[in-house]
């Protein structure tokens, strides 16, 4: 009876033992943000080739991001520190910059916002 109770206590161990390292633990999720600004014109309309800059003042503006928009007018950020933007675009046929805010702050979650030439 010892040694069934024994190879039992064994056999839950390692069960156990398995079980921990195959379960994904918090420290492996994914804490990416992944953010997306469109930007478009005073009737709507997406703009393409517009330099989009990310700055975050939470972090005194270090953290930094800039891309260009696409055909549909967006630009996509993924981003390991999660954070708020302020969000600044700029083109070369508009005479102002649109800006706006993409809050990144939740590790792991989407956002997107749209900003408008003036």
């Amino acid at each position: 009876m010892k040694t069934l109770i024994n190879r039992f206590s064994a056999i839950a161990g390692i069960v156990l033992l398995l079980s921990v390292m195959l379960i994904p633990t918090s420290c492996k999720k994914d804490k990416t943000c992944h953010g997306k600004v469109k930007v478009v014109d005073t009737n709507g309309a997406p703009v393409s080739g517009a330099t989009v800059h990310l700055a975050a003042p939470s972090v005194n503006g270090d953290v930094v991001y800039d891309n260009t928009t696409d055909g549909s007018g967006e630009a996509s950020f993924d981003v390991k520190l999660p954070a708020i933007f302020d969000v600044t675009a700029t083109h070369p046929m508009y005479a102002t910059t649109a800006v706006g805010v993409l809050r990144l702050d939740e590790p792991g979650k989407d956002a997107d916002v749209t900003i408008k030439f003036p």
